[in-house]
């Protein structure tokens, strides 16, 4: 009966992990097809542009991105612009709001969290090959909405949660918790707004939460798809 009995624990072990996984991906499959993941595969280059909104203030930026893994954001205020890039290896960035006219290459933390952003498919495609750790939470309710709960954890520890519309497979949340100078820094992303470009579901909006406070909020006004970027847009930005 001992015999039978382990038999059967470890048969029920086999199922449940194997329904966890069949349900996982299904749901990240569904995902991909309301993103339109294959068509953003095909993408080589992206270009955002929009304001970034902080505290009442709001500060034209523009982001774009290149295969594989290049990064370049800026953003102008009162005549003063911004800039963080990245290349896949090393990242700077310029702040005049600091007083600074140098660019400042990025500590070892700000590169890690650049990493992760300069992944133009997201980091739940293709997760496995990423070396990432990939769970189904459950469902849980958000504001009303039935969400699915993903998880994923990288090599470093970092985890991020994804809620995803039970019913139309579009990512309405996630959740960030890094670990930045030995601390975790926490946070949370709201996506909505989408609009669809080239069959791409691109969010308009996305609100940045800090311990549920609002810290910002960046508005998308147009996205631009394989347009011609410069290599040299990723490297050390020139001093001003």
């Amino acid at each position: 009966m001992k015999n039978i009995s382990k038999l059967l624990s470890v048969l029920f072990l086999l199922s449940a992990n194997l329904v966890q996984s069949q349900s996982l991906d299904d749901i990240l499959k569904e995902h991909f097809s309301a993103m339109g993941q294959d068509k953003l595969s095909k993408v080589n280059t992206q270009r955002l542009t929009g304001k970034m909104i902080q505290g009442g203030i709001e500060i034209p930026f523009i982001q774009m991105g290149k295969r594989p893994d290049k990064v370049h954001v800026e953003g102008t205020f009162q005549a003063l612009t911004f800039v963080q890039t990245y290349n896949g290896k090393e990242g700077w960035s310029l702040n005049p709001f600091t007083g600074a006219t140098d660019p400042q290459p990025m500590s070892e933390d700000v590169l890690k969290s650049m990493k992760y952003q300069s992944d133009m498919d997201g980091m739940l495609w293709n997760w496995n090959e990423k070396g990432y750790s990939v769970t189904y939470d459950g469902k849980e309710d958000m504001e009303g909405t039935s969400c699915y709960k993903i998880k994923l954890v990288t090599k470093e520890g970092d985890s991020f949660t994804y809620y995803i519309d039970s019913d139309s497979y579009i990512m309405i949340r996630s959740n960030s918790k890094i670990k930045v100078m030995g601390n975790e820094s926490n946070s949370d992303q709201y996506y909505s707004n989408y609009m669809q470009v080239e069959g791409i579901a691109v969010p308009g909006k996305v609100e940045s939460k800090v311990n549920g406070q609002l810290a910002g909020t960046i508005v998308v006004d147009k996205v631009e798809l394989n347009t011609e970027l410069a290599d040299s847009l990723f490297d050390k930005p020139a001093k001003k």
